[in-house]
């Protein structure tokens, strides 16, 4: 796994079968796909590599970049729980960036998360995509059979208080999957105990 910070936001790149392809979780913020291109490159990748991506959910800082990574061909996965995110999202963007382009909506693959383990086997990548509701509703996590769990925004098992059973289901499903290591979105990775 491939990890790179820009604009205090972790992205993720996993390598599949092919290893001149890449899987992207998370597509960074709005208008600034040169600092993305940029964060690939210093981590020794090419930006072209990206064939596929997956965003944790569709806040700014996650899924920002979708439309520029549509228009450079990359194929962005979209979740059953997810569309209903996008809208919300690009509202907020249009407050404060005048050159963001709208995602185009029917360009997505759309998989159930049901479907992910299939879909990830024919890239090379042996794991799935689970949803994992707590920060947002449309949130989703990677979890790879090597025991890796990409969160995204998911509040970290300590802060998640004892009335939120959304995080604690999340938390829980992630946990039956094996998961060890986690991977957020804007914190340090760690060790689950």
């Amino acid at each position: 796994m491939i990890r790179f910070t820009y604009r205090h936001t972790h992205c993720y790149l996993l390598q599949g079968s092919d290893r001149e392809k890449l899987l992207a979780f998370d597509a960074g913020w709005p208008c600034s796909p040169l600092e993305y291109a940029r964060g690939v490159k210093e981590a020794g990748h090419r930006f072209d590599r990206i064939k596929w991506a997956i965003v944790s959910h569709f806040h700014l800082d996650h899924a920002g970049l979708v439309r520029d990574f549509q228009d450079a061909g990359i194929q962005c996965l979209l979740f059953e729980n997810q569309g209903d995110g996008i809208d919300g999202m690009e509202r907020l963007i249009a407050r404060s960036y005048k050159d963001y382009r709208p995602i185009v909506k029917d360009r997505f693959i759309s998989l159930r998360t049901g479907e992910s383990r299939a879909f990830l086997s024919t890239i090379g990548i042996a794991g799935e995509v689970i949803r994992t509701p707590g920060h947002s509703d449309d949130s989703v996590s990677l979890v790879t059979d090597a025991g890796e769990a990409l969160i995204g925004d998911l509040y970290p098992l300590p802060q998640v208080v004892d009335d939120d059973e959304a995080s604690l289901g999340s938390w829980s499903a992630i946990r039956e999957l094996g998961a060890r290591h986690i991977f957020p979105g804007h914190a340090a990775p760690f060790e689950l105990a």
